[in-house]
């Protein structure tokens, strides 16, 4: 019985340990640029797949913010498109290329 608990505890523990830090997969860095940017920042000079995952988003996002730039009226055609599509994600990221490119 108490080697039940003990193991129930540890699981526990893994579970609500696991849940404290977002993963900080492509998706999540597309939407949370400040992340991104710290990543980007603690990954110069290391080859990790993960820093090869985060270079890639840092990339993605430039050319993002650079479409944004050159032609907002064509990138906001491009946020009304993927509405209607129903591609959340996508959605979420172009939020968050505007949120990052805005003046406040």
């Amino acid at each position: 019985m108490q080697a039940m608990i003990k193991i129930f505890i540890i699981f526990g523990g893994i579970l609500i340990l696991s849940g404290c830090k977002p993963v900080l997969d492509y998706s999540y860095l597309m939407q949370h640029p400040d992340v991104l940017h710290k990543e980007y920042v603690r990954c110069r000079g290391q080859s990790s797949m993960q820093c090869e995952g985060v270079v890639r988003a840092a990339e993605d996002f430039r050319m993002l913010v650079q479409q944004r730039s050159e032609n907002p009226e064509l990138f906001g055609l491009e946020i009304m498109q993927a509405q209607q599509k129903g591609e959340k994600q996508k959605v979420k990221i172009f939020y968050a290329v505007v949120k990052e490119t805005s003046v406040e």
